[in-house]
């Protein structure tokens, strides 16, 4: 487990947290598994300089692994700072995440998710100095950073914001980092119903929080890089079979239903439409990992939700490895007539472009 980078820096942290008039800075890490990467993500935010308490409330939904164990240590060795919730029974990220946001009790509200961290030991205070001087501003991003934690490669991103339909474009998924993120914490609890987030037992926190609050408020961007996410070969929002996206998408049915609900006029939700996106969705991962019998399977589920070369290229193992080849080909940097005949194929007709299929954030 990562360490604080020296005693007299621990000193520092513990005689912030005892200071009760200093205003209070919370930073939320949902925990599920990730005993390997979660005490980096800890240090991180213990590392931070700034004038200011704060408090870390993390969130374990029932991990199967021993982070548990590291969680308490830091416990232990920060009773003043981080707050810990163990929940006895899986709960789902978007639930367990809402019960982290009541449980918080600073005036601003920050992310990091337990395989993220923060590589800018300035981050809270840039964001603190931005927030304090515009009232105004009610969820403020910064730029981040990506760590491929399988071939140690690191990029510098730049955050995307669309201020024409800041709404709409947070449908479409939002282009920035979530442990960029500062709220403040009065807004933010008074737009979102966090109940419903726990009794829905929501498998998304970030992407529906974001769409419910641009309905009432813009996002402000600092142009710095603050906060490193990380790229791991399979996640939740990376699975890597079939089966494993199939369940995920039967979580972010709810979330897409639920705001369908909210903004039913902007988002409207069929499970009709949901079904024809996702089997389109799942016939692609097939493809992806040569599983012919998941393409054969989704294909007789749900038939229109392909285009007719796709649906064509599932009847028979042989003409689904044709296809794999030529999307293969297609994917070259140099100009072919195979990559021209493939576009032209998939040109035929397109998935089916209803409301509800959005493209989800990952």
């Amino acid at each position: 487990m990562a360490q604080s980078s020296s005693s007299e820096h621990t000193k520092d942290i513990k005689s912030k947290t005892m200071n009760k008039q200093r205003l209070l800075i919370s930073t939320i890490i949902p925990s599920y598994n990730r005993a390997d990467t979660v005490g980096e993500t800890i240090d991180s935010i213990l590392s931070q300089q700034v004038d200011a308490d704060m408090e870390i409330v993390i969130g374990d939904d029932c991990s199967t692994d021993n982070v548990r164990e590291v969680l308490l240590a830091y416990k232990k060795k920060y009773p003043d700072i981080i707050r810990l919730i163990f929940h006895e029974q899986n709960m789902g990220l978007g639930a367990n995440w809402a019960t982290c946001v009541k449980a918080c009790r600073g005036k601003y509200i920050c992310n990091c998710d337990n395989d993220d961290y923060w590589h800018n030991p300035m981050k809270l205070q840039l964001q603190l100095d931005y927030m304090e001087s515009h009232p105004a501003c009610n969820i403020l991003i910064t730029n981040h950073r990506t760590h491929n934690r399988t071939t140690g490669e690191i990029k510098e991103c730049q955050a995307q914001i669309d201020h024409s339909d800041i709404q709409q474009n947070m449908w479409g998924g939002g282009h920035f980092c979530n442990a960029t993120i500062m709220y403040r914490a009065n807004f933010m609890k008074a737009h979102l119903d966090l109940d419903e987030f726990i009794h829905r037992r929501l498998s998304l926190q970030d992407w529906p929080a974001w769409v419910i609050l641009t309905a009432y408020t813009d996002i402000d961007l600092l142009p710095v890089s603050t906060a490193t996410f990380g790229i791991e070969t399979v996640s939740i929002t990376r699975p890597d079979t079939v089966e494993r996206l199939a369940k995920r998408y039967e979580g972010d049915r709810e979330v897409c239903r639920y705001l369908g609900e909210i903004f039913p006029e902007k988002f409207p939700f069929t499970d009709e439409d949901w079904d024809r996106y996702v089997a389109g969705r799942l016939i692609a991962q097939a493809y992806k990992v040569n599983d012919y019998a998941s393409a054969k399977k989704y294909r007789k589920q749900h038939p229109t939700g392909l285009s007719p070369i796709k649906r064509l290229c599932t009847y028979s193992w042989l003409t689904f490895q044709i296809f794999r080849i030529f999307k293969k080909l297609s994917l070259l940097k140099f100009p072919c007539t195979i990559r021209k005949l493939f576009v032209h194929l998939q040109c035929f007709s397109s998935e089916p472009s209803g409301s509800s299929q959005r493209k989800l954030t990952g």
